[in-house]
């Protein structure tokens, strides 16, 4: 019994640690079915893990594709001139960001009655921005186009009125979406060359674009599937396999202890 598929000699069949040459023949066969059920099971844990991911990445593409989308349903997003390039995108995203900060900080302020305002010489209630945004928000204004931003940039001053910031809010939260749309559709999809302009075409391509790598990856998945039913029903049978050694033994056991 201390021999296995016909190999003699002194030196031990290791695996996993034990010594197949101690062990009955059974066992040590349903010790390798064992082994090679546990490595198909391993690939396809593997196989499920990269599927997920697969099926992950599909979803943030689609979500990207989302909200590229939903920018196309307003005509005047073709007027931005946005920055050609992702780090010059995430700067202005930077910067709308703080000034939305200020902008709903002095609302508030003005709401609570922490901010006074001053008359000027018109009688309208007046506020400042602060100098750091107005300067930020003009250099980006001036670059993006001011035809997008007419309470931001009225007056050409960092004085506004309640309604000048309340309207600034709401366009600072416009080319917000903007920017997050073409961020997310560059670090999702790797996509570029925006040209500086987002028009309904541009956009109907970038769209497309996201929806065909959604699809592959989905493709990808069904591929993987047929492979995880290949490794399971491998691992279904080599578990049966072993477990059938084991009886096998065992019962031969059994009938030479009755002999």
């Amino acid at each position: 019994m201390t021999q296995i598929n016909g190999v003699n000699g002194q030196n031990p069949i290791m695996l996993n640690g034990v010594d197949m040459k101690q062990m009955s023949p059974f066992a040590a066969a349903a010790l390798v079915q064992l082994e090679i059920a546990k490595t198909n099971k391993d690939t396809a844990t593997r196989y499920i893990s990269e599927m997920k991911a697969q099926n992950d990445r599909a979803k943030e593409l689609m979500a990207a594709a989302d909200k590229l989308r939903m920018l196309k349903e307003d005509k005047t997003i073709g007027d931005y001139n946005i920055p050609t390039n992702i780090e010059a995108m995430k700067k202005d995203l930077e910067t709308v960001t703080k000034a939305e900060a200020t902008y709903n900080k002095m609302l508030g302020d003005i709401k609570s009655g922490d901010l006074k305002p001053y008359i000027n010489s018109r009688k309208d209630a007046c506020f400042n921005l602060p100098n750091d945004t107005y300067n930020d928000l003009k250099t980006m204004t001036n670059r993006v186009g001011t035809k997008n931003f007419p309470d931001m940039t009225r007056g050409n001053d960092n004085v506004h009125q309640e309604y000048e910031l309340k309207g600034g809010l709401k366009e600072l939260e416009k080319y917000k979406s903007i920017l997050t749309a073409a961020i997310a559709a560059m670090e999702t999809g790797g996509l570029s060359g925006f040209n500086g302009k987002l028009d309904s075409a541009k956009i109907d391509n970038l769209i497309t674009t996201l929806q065909h790598q959604a699809e592959n990856c989905n493709s990808d998945n069904q591929t993987q599937m047929v492979k995880l039913q290949d490794k399971m029903g491998q691992y279904n049978s080599y578990v049966s396999g072993s477990s059938d050694m084991i009886k096998t033994g065992a019962q031969l056991q059994q009938s030479i202890l009755k002999s």
